[in-house]
């Protein structure tokens, strides 16, 4: 608690008490001294800065004091009520309360304590006999009926129960409104009065109606409040403060209620209020009640009682649709909750077209079905392969389409991949013009002479805004690449496709996780990934040993089994005619002329589609894998100028100077 708090208690006493009209004193909330003609009223004590006391009642103390006495509750229980009447914020220190040992009641404590039940228990009689002799409740907007069937009454000479048989304490006439057999509110009708005072413990008002009520139970703070909206027909508990919240709590779940329609919350709309809302709310959810809030104070009103007495027939009106307002509250959260709220989302979609992103390869699309699409693709394959080759490949020509790309090497450094990006792009612009054929370098004649190609790395500078890399050796998980594409999609208001290099090298999401489980859980999260974001992600994975000879399939993949069932697409590449390689030839040969296939600076290669959750499997796709300059080239017809129209279609290159590619 801040004690700045208590400091601005004390010095705005006339928050609390009323103004005394003479002598610069207060009326005594206890006895009402200084309230009539006569009497002193409430003063300070004399060189005390804080500290007032009635010379009447004897009460003294600071704003505290007073309200404990007249609430007959602790001074520690009296603060957070003070808090909220100065509209202050009430926060509780932890701190771990001595235990002292709880005193023993005298027989004298138990008999005035049972006195008191006795003269509260009379009180309600009384003023339940008494009602007719008042027109406040009607005053309020509340009709002799509704305050008849509650109980409520009228005493015009009233003194709380606990100042009875006191001679110097002055009656007032009080409307009295009972929480329960043995506990009211006594509300002033006098304006100069402290409004409302409680007779007995702290309860809350019409509780018992959860047991019975087969309506939405509407849950406000104040006592009229609740009235108000019983008098428009509808059943209503008053909580009579919102310190009260956890002996709401409490008496459900003592009581194990479970209303037989939701509840509906309406609290006064101040920051006392709000707390209160919101921890009722945790705290049924918790309990599994239902419950939904609902605003039934009208615009310019400060609560239900004011909308009802200024706009009565208006706030009829709204009480009366309570049930109506709650069966559209559970509609809208059935449309929110189901596939209703993504009907349009999905029409949308159909209308703009999920359309395809090209790979760069007419004939791959084409077996993919037009292009890449959300989800999650895998591309296995043996070392030597050129799995990284193809994948690099790939996105570069996706970015020539000035589509994003996000490709993320754990194996290479950035330098090393641009390297073999210069390399292919110079075989491309001149590997087969004889005069120029010199310029076409590998990476190893690039490092050799430390330089690149110029014509190379102006193709490369007009398509790198859409590129992305990021090089991390064993240090990134597929949580750590989401934030990566949610950073990406947050600085460029755009989303890439996404490329891994590799699949069995990512970090493990926990130390103690198998390798096994690690894989498991990054294709899981990766899946997610391109779920969530609607965009392609590619991963690169290797295969388990026992097959490096054998043709390509999905039990080859390593550590296959998520891979296997949650893959969208799987995309094998392998040496062309692995069928025939191993066709009545001993595991010794296959070995060798494997390895002698792979050795060459050229190679026949062949991509196998080897699931297709939208598509068709099996169909093959044949290229020819320039390993020196890190280059596929699809095997078909066509005209060079057209082939690399596909390959540069973005570009400014003068395509007549770039021999067959």
């Amino acid at each position: 608690m801040n004690d700045n708090n208590f400091d601005y208690i004390h010095d705005h006493p006339e928050i609390y008490f009323t103004q005394h009209s003479k002598d610069g004193g207060y009326v005594c909330p206890i006895c009402g001294n200084g309230s009539g003609n006569s009497g002193t009223g409430v003063k300070l004590i004399k060189g005390q800065t804080f500290r007032y006391k009635c010379f009447k009642c004897g009460t003294s103390g600071d704003v505290i004091n007073f309200y404990a006495v007249e609430h007959n509750i602790s001074n520690l229980d009296a603060i957070p009520q003070i808090f909220e009447i100065y509209g202050l914020d009430f926060v509780t220190k932890k701190f771990q309360p001595k235990s002292t040992p709880k005193r023993i009641p005298s027989k004298e404590d138990i008999l005035q304590s049972q006195l008191e039940t006795e003269l509260i228990a009379n009180d309600i009689i009384l003023a339940a006999e008494h009602l007719h002799e008042t027109d406040y409740f009607a005053r309020r907007g509340i009709s002799h009926k509704v305050a008849e069937k509650y109980n409520c009454g009228f005493i015009k000479k009233w003194i709380h129960p606990k100042k009875r048989g006191d001679s110097q304490i002055l009656p007032s006439p009080r409307v009295i409104i009972p929480t329960s057999p043995e506990s009211y509110v006594a509300r002033a009708i006098d304006d100069n009065k402290i409004p409302k005072i409680k007779a007995g413990t702290s309860e809350i008002f019409n509780i018992d109606i959860l047991k019975t009520s087969i309506q939405n139970v509407v849950i406000v703070e104040g006592e009229f409040d609740a009235l108000s909206i019983i008098e428009a027909g509808n059943d209503a508990i008053a909580l009579g403060s919102t310190t009260n919240v956890d002996k709401f709590l409490n008496w459900l779940k003592e009581n194990t209620i479970q209303p037989h329609q939701p509840l509906v919350l309406n609290l006064d709309d101040d920051d006392a209020g709000q707390k209160a809302t919101d921890k009722l709310t945790a705290e049924l959810r918790k309990m599994k009640i239902k419950f939904y809030e609902m605003n039934l104070i009208l615009k310019d009103c400060k609560d239900q009682n004011e909308s009802l007495m200024k706009f009565r027939e208006e706030f009829l009106q709204i009480v009366t649709t309570i049930p109506h307002k709650v069966q559209q509250l559970q509609q809208d959260a059935r449309y929110k909750l189901t596939d209703f709220a993504k009907i349009d989302t999905w029409e949308k979609n159909i209308r703009t077209g999920r359309k395809a992103i090209s790979t760069g390869w007419k004939s791959l699309d084409q077996v993919l079905d037009g292009g890449l699409y959300e989800g999650l693709y895998v591309l296995p394959g043996t070392p030597g392969t050129g799995k990284t080759a193809f994948a690099m490949q790939m996105a570069f020509q996706i970015a020539q389409q000035k589509k994003d790309v996000l490709y993320i090497s754990m194996e290479m450094s950035e330098e090393e991949l641009y390297e073999r990006h210069i390399s292919r792009i110079s075989y491309q612009l001149f590997w087969h013009d004889e005069k120029n054929k010199h310029k076409a370098k590998t990476v190893h004649s690039i490092i050799q002479e430390g330089a690149t190609v110029p014509q190379a790395k102006e193709i490369f500078k007009k398509v790198s805004p859409y590129l992305r890399t990021e090089c991390s050796v064993g240090t990134l998980d597929a949580d750590d690449i989401r934030q990566i594409v949610e950073i990406y999609e947050y600085e460029l208001n755009s989303l890439p496709v996404v490329f891994i290099d590799y699949l069995q090298i990512l970090k493990a999401h926990d130390t103690h996780m198998t390798d096994k489980q690690a894989v498991d859980y990054n294709v899981l999260r990766l899946k997610q990934l391109s779920r969530d974001f609607k965009i392609p992600v590619i991963i690169l994975s290797s295969m388990n040993r026992m097959s490096y000879s054998d043709i390509i399939s999905m039990a080859a993949l390593k550590e296959s089994g998520a891979i296997e069932y949650t893959a969208d697409v799987c995309i094998g590449l392998q040496l062309s005619n692995m069928d025939q390689i191993k066709v009545g030839t001993s595991t010794g040969k296959v070995e060798k002329t494997i390895r002698q296939m792979k050795g060459k600076t050229e190679r026949d290669m062949e991509i196998v589609i080897l699931k297709n959750r939208n598509g068709k499997i099996g169909d093959e796709v044949q290229f020819k894998y320039y390993a020196m300059f890190h280059h596929f080239k699809i095997i078909a017809q066509n005209n060079v100028s057209k082939r690399n129209e596909q390959i540069f279609p973005n570009l400014s290159i003068d395509y007549s100077q770039i021999k067959n590619v």
